[in-house]
Formats: C-alpha cells, structure tokens, sequence
C-alpha cells in the first residue's frame, strides 16, 4: 500500500544531491561560500549545471552581478567549516576568512575556488529562471572542471566513494563515503 505525503516531506521520495560550497565575489571583490545542496546537472550534452536559490542570498546577487560562480564539491572532511558557511553573514564579510578555507585561483573565472576542496567547477551565468518572487533557478556553463588528481581514476563508482561527498536531508548532512561495488560485479555473479 502506498501513501500521499506532503511536499515539504519529498526528501523521504528522493535522494538528496551532494552539497557544493558555491563561491563568488561581489562586484567590490568581496568574497563569498554558501553551501548549497539544490545543485544538479541538468544536460550533459552540452553540460550545464543549475542551483536552485533564494534571491535574499548573497550568492544570487553577486552572481547576478558577475555572472561567474565556482560549485566547490565539499566532502566529509569539512563538515565544521561547512556549518560556519552556512552562517548568513553581512555582504562585506570575507568568507574565506570567517571558515578558514583557502582562495584557490580559479582558471577561467575571477571568483576563487577552495582549496580544500577536491572537486571544482567554476561556470558562467547561462540564464536566470524566475520560480517565484523569492526562489530562482541559476543556469550556469561549466568553463573548467578540476578534481584532485588522485581522484581522476576513471571508475566512476569508485571514484564518488573517494569523493566523500555531503548530502544535506532535512536539516541534517550525511555522507555516502563508501563503495558498495558496480554493476559488473552484478553481472558476474549472475
């Protein structure tokens, strides 16, 4: 037997997304992370990426301002100075600074990737899609793609275990961090 829930539950009907710690700066050159967990891909041909927002967040406005954003892929290591990012703090606030994350020179956009993490995709605006007066959709064109390059493998399952991504359910962030096996594996044992 099946139930209707309530939308505010779809968490318990879909797997989360992996948690990005987006960063910009605004037009002064401040800098900014907001993590965020409303991020996918939506095209891989060609690739392109959108983040589902508040228009009160830093993070739009300065996108919407320089049309650049770097999805800096957080892992389980940083779950204290992803909390601190979540912190909504006044717009001339250095959020590098405040979460002791370091500017990473990013290589095709001006706002800095973060060190620590080891993931980067830093893109440009494509579109802005108007949800509501206070949600947008950012559509953004991957320009440069870097990882660690130990986790450049080229196992792909493997790989997303390296990774350690966080996933942010319901006001609480997990983690996937473990390989559990491929589907040849299935196969074989068939």
């Amino acid at each position: 037997m099946k139930i209707e829930i309530p939308f505010s539950d779809y968490n318990i009907s879909s797997p989360s997304l992996p948690v990005y710690l987006i960063s910009t700066v605004d037009k002064k050159g401040v800098r900014n992370i907001a993590p965020y967990g409303m991020v996918m891909p939506v095209s891989y041909h060609p690739l392109i990426f959108a983040i589902g927002t508040d228009k009160a967040r830093d993070t739009y406005r300065n996108i919407k301002e320089t049309e650049e954003f770097v999805l800096n892929l957080a892992s389980g290591e940083l779950i204290d100075k992803l909390r601190i990012t979540a912190i909504r703090f006044p717009p001339q606030i250095d959020e590098f600074a405040k979460a002791r994350l370091t500017p990473l020179p990013s290589l095709k956009v001006n706002p800095p990737s973060i060190k620590e993490c080891s993931a980067h995709i830093e893109c440009k605006l494509k579109e802005m899609l108007e949800v509501s007066e206070e949600r947008v959709i950012i559509v953004g064109v991957p320009l440069c793609i870097r990882v660690a390059s130990g986790l450049y493998i080229k196992n792909l399952p493997r790989q997303k275990g390296l990774l350690n991504p966080i996933f942010y359910v319901g006001g609480s962030y997990v983690s996937l961090g473990r390989y559990v096996g491929g589907r040849a594996q299935l196969i074989e044992e068939e």
